[in-house]
């Protein structure tokens, strides 16, 4: 790369297709789901006016007067902003309805009564999420779980709700079969997302971020209802993507 480039004299950059990012607390963070990683920018507001749609809080935008920043040419260098709009788009946040209720919380005494074929769509749910997480990359999975999901948006109010709660309330007797949640938030969302699609129903795959330490997370979430989580647990990340 050429670091003489006059970038005060440059178009817009853009965002690489498959980068994500989200502004969470004093940071900007972008996620790089080909080569699973995540990258920090702090000030967050401090790519505004380089990157086109770049997020920023009130008067951020100023940040761009200047110098360019140094991390500029290193996201670069490292593919997550490109100079080609054909590779590229705007640094958009993804929007996310905020997580207010959880099918998990149903009555434990009530006990759910798996059928033979409820066992058997576990099986091929879990199956396919383990190897498909065997995948260096997260891409090909998030590839196909689009693909997946081409044409079939699920709205809320044409959700249905009654046959998601029995689901949920089955899926979660028949996990311990399988595996265990704790720590598995990619494996869990990602067999109960196959689960519930092979039944019909299609809502989102969520992923987040916090900071200071830094963890990523994901989940399943349709408009304010979580499927797997909980809402005060949820809250605590910012929503870097949504499929």
């Amino acid at each position: 790369m050429d670091s003489s480039r006059d970038f005060g004299n440059a178009p817009p950059y853009w965002l690489a297709r498959y980068v994500h990012v989200v502004l969470c607390g004093r940071h900007a963070v972008l996620m790089d789901e080909r080569r699973n990683r995540y990258f920090a920018v702090q000030p967050a507001e401090g790519l505004a006016g380089w990157v086109a749609g770049w997020p920023a809080r009130g008067a951020g935008a100023a940040a761009a007067q200047g110098a360019p920043p140094a991390v500029l040419a290193q996201l670069l260098q490292q593919g997550a902003l490109v100079s080609d709009l054909r590779a590229g788009r705007p640094a958009r946040p993804v929007e996310i309805a905020e997580p207010r209720r959880s099918l998990l919380e149903f009555d434990f005494e009530e006990r759910p009564a798996p059928r033979g074929r409820d066992l058997r769509r576990m099986a091929w749910a879990w199956a396919i999420a383990r190897a498909s997480l065997q995948f260096r990359s997260m891409h090909p999975v998030l590839e196909r779980m689009r693909a997946r999901r081409a044409g079939r948006e699920s709205s809320e109010a044409q959700f249905d709700w009654t046959h998601a709660q029995a689901l949920v309330g089955r899926f979660v007797y028949l996990r311990p079969l399988f595996y265990t949640a704790r720590g598995a938030c990619l494996l869990d969302s990602l067999t109960l997302l196959l689960f519930l699609q092979a039944h019909g129903l299609y809502p989102d795959w969520v992923f987040g971020v916090r900071t200071a330490p830094f963890h990523a997370h994901c989940w399943v979430q349709l408009g304010p209802v979580l499927f797997n989580d909980l809402p005060d647990h949820v809250r605590q990340y910012s929503a870097i993507l949504r499929i």
